[in-house]
């Protein structure tokens, strides 16, 4: 019997209707893992580089990892990845919540959906019945009354739903996936993927929990947990406030992104901090499986105005989104902000993507680029609680002004003209997160390297851990703390800063996180620098669910293979080091805010990138050596 996997891949095609398992073997799964190493391989394998993102040739992967499912915290996460609609190039997005599990429970270990149906449809998965249903009723609603509907139809009141709303259905190049209308897929468009397959969810129900060899020390290692989580450094007031109060905390660092990232400090962001949201608005917390921290937070809100009611099944804005849609945006209103998170939620929008490219047109229309008679009349300038309002339902229903942004801002750019392309913040087409990356050089680089696009979850960021020592030898020891010690990273780092040290850590570092990638499990309880489950802790666990004998250094080389192959796929769809770029803003001074003339050293960062590529195998152009293939034993790929 084999244990971490079920040995099958369930492949779907929509054309013709039909249901495939195939079984490639413990050796496989040994290899690949996972999350975005699974992703990575298939994408090579069978999407080509020509393909348009938004047709039938295109492919959905959805990949849970090995450890998916176990009952440890953090484990809840799984993969979905295809063509990106967004950069044309390797799009891969991880979230959590239940349906990761749910899956592995259901005993499948990747789901391949192929082709395109004829009608609206979704899959349902209970155990060993795979049906393709017809969806027809429920396009073009909202995703809280499609989840309910599916949940009836199947017969499950606890039926796991994977799905996107009216914005992929409508082909929105940033729509994204939800499940339990609170946890996202966000980035690279996999929405619109959905949406042009007239695939409107996935949902699945399983009830085979027993998938791990030694369960009595995967339960032992879940009480460890369970009992020293409260006593973490961190991981209280995590739960307590997820991402929440990040708005203020970088605000007052000067890298808080404003008004399409022209400053780095915002005059209210005191007043859309997550301590303010809570004290208002504050409804209750959430979490994912198996997870006791639970750090999702949840609003609920009652206004004279209907438009204005907050509705708590569509949970609360994560930093990610406060900053997108609110500082960036210039939205200083904590009601707008909540309700431009419901409307993305229900709407199955990516909330970065969203948030962005507003802030993109509003930066347009202040600047006279764009006028009202573009905009259909709306006063589209930063802080317009109205107008933000409004363009998020256009957008979703690619109506009026919001057909133009919905292609995102990189195609918007290109269709307004008139210089409108110096106001995209972001790289490979893929618009930059809340993170401003004139204080984070790191985050900087990653943006531009990332397979992703503009992805921020590439390496830790540079205040986390570069600036302060990392020479403690106790620290080895299985404690709370896990330093970078043995990877040769021991001297603080500054944090503006891309010198070949800080270039060294990086190519560490995004082989260290992408271990997390694989193995989909969660960055805020696992990683590189100071997170309660260590690295050395993750082999054991691997091991106790698998019964295999891998160590860290195995895991790390997966992961580099996962790396090796997103980068394989953009050579094939042609993006290079030409693509891998950042805009113009990133080399000129911060105007305000506790940074203020700081800016990203240019010749820096064109070093940094030139030494990152040598330093992981690549050739000028950012494409993997064969050296390199042959090394991760990607020979099938070449």
């Amino acid at each position: 019997m084999a244990f971490g996997f079920k040995n099958k891949v369930l492949r779907i095609n929509l054309t013709d209707s039909t249901i495939k398992i195939e079984q490639p073997g413990e050796a496989f799964f040994k290899k690949y893992i996972g999350g975005k190493t699974m992703a990575g391989y298939f994408l090579n394998k069978e999407v080509s580089g020509e393909c348009d993102p938004l047709s039938p040739e295109n492919k959905i992967i959805v990949a849970p990892s090995i450890i998916t499912g176990a009952p440890i915290p953090g484990t809840s996460r799984f993969t979905v990845a295809a063509k990106s609609p967004l950069t044309e190039g390797f799009g891969n997005s991880e979230g959590g919540g239940f349906f990761g599990p749910e899956l592995k429970f259901a005993g499948y270990d990747v789901i391949i959906v192929e082709g395109k149906a004829a009608k609206p449809c979704y899959i349902s998965i209970i155990d060993d019945k795979v049906e393709i249903k017809s969806a027809s009723h429920m396009w073009g609603k909202e995703t809280g009354p499609v989840e309910e509907m599916i949940r009836e139809e199947m017969g499950e009141k606890r039926a796991r739903v994977l799905q996107t709303g009216p914005g992929g259905e409508n082909m929105v190049r940033f729509a994204a996936l939800t499940n339990e209308l609170k946890h996202w897929n966000g980035r690279c468009g996999l929405g619109a993927v959905f949406g042009s397959k007239n695939l409107r969810a996935i949902a699945v129900k399983g009830d085979n929990k027993d998938f791990m060899k030694e369960s009595d020390k995967v339960k032992e290692y879940s009480q460890w947990f369970a009992k020293n989580w409260k006593n973490h450094e961190g991981l209280p007031g995590f739960g307590n406030a997820g991402t929440f109060s990040l708005v203020t905390i970088l605000d007052s660092m000067g890298i808080l992104p404003t008004h399409n990232f022209q400053m780095g400090s915002f005059d209210k962001a005191a007043q859309i901090d997550g301590p303010k949201i809570q004290a208002e608005i504050g409804h209750k917390r959430e979490g994912c499986f198996a997870c006791p921290v639970r750090c999702k937070q949840v609003v609920k809100h009652e206004s004279e105005d209907p438009n204005l009611n907050i509705d708590p099944a569509y949970g609360a804005p994560e930093y990610e989104t406060m900053g997108a849609i609110g500082s960036n945006c210039g939205i200083g209103d904590l009601i707008s902000v909540c309700k431009g998170n419901e409307l993305i939620a229900k709407f199955g929008l990516d909330s970065v993507g969203t948030g962005m490219t507003i802030a993109f047109a509003m930066e347009c229309y202040e600047k006279g680029i764009i006028t009202k008679e573009d905009t259909g009349g709306l006063d589209l300038k930063f802080g317009n609680n109205e107008a933000f309002l409004e363009i998020i339902r256009q957008i979703a229903y690619r109506e009026g002004f919001g057909d133009v942004l919905a292609e995102g801002s990189y195609r918007a750019a290109e269709k307004i003209g008139k210089g409108a392309m110096e106001f995209f913040m972001g790289s490979k087409k893929m618009e930059f997160a809340a993170h401003e990356a004139r204080g984070k050089w790191n985050v900087g680089l990653g943006y531009a390297v990332s397979p992703n696009g503009a992805d921020h979850v590439v390496v830790e960021h540079d205040h986390c851990f570069m600036g302060e020592p990392n020479t403690d030898p106790e620290a080895l020891v299985d404690g709370n703390v896990f330093t970078l010690f043995q990877f040769g990273i021991r001297n603080p780092m500054e944090p503006c800063s891309l010198d070949h040290d800080k270039v060294r850590a990086f190519v560490v570092l995004q082989k260290l996180w992408s271990v997390m990638d694989m193995l989909d499990i969660c960055i805020f309880l696992v990683e590189p620098s100071r997170r309660m489950i260590t690295l050395e802790h993750l082999p054991k666990l691997v091991n106790n669910i698998t019964g295999w004998d891998i160590t860290l250094g195995e895991l790390i080389i997966a992961a580099e293979r996962g790396i090796v192959m997103a980068r394989m796929f953009n050579a094939k769809c042609g993006i290079t080091a030409k693509d891998e770029t950042l805009p113009e803003r990133m080399f000129t001074p911060l105007p305000n805010g506790a940074l203020k003339g700081m800016k990203i050293d240019r010749e820096q960062f064109e070093e940094a990138k030139v030494l990152y590529y040598h330093m992981a195998g690549m050739d000028e152009n950012g494409v993997p050596l064969k050296g390199k293939l042959v090394e991760m034993c990607l020979e099938e790929l070449m």
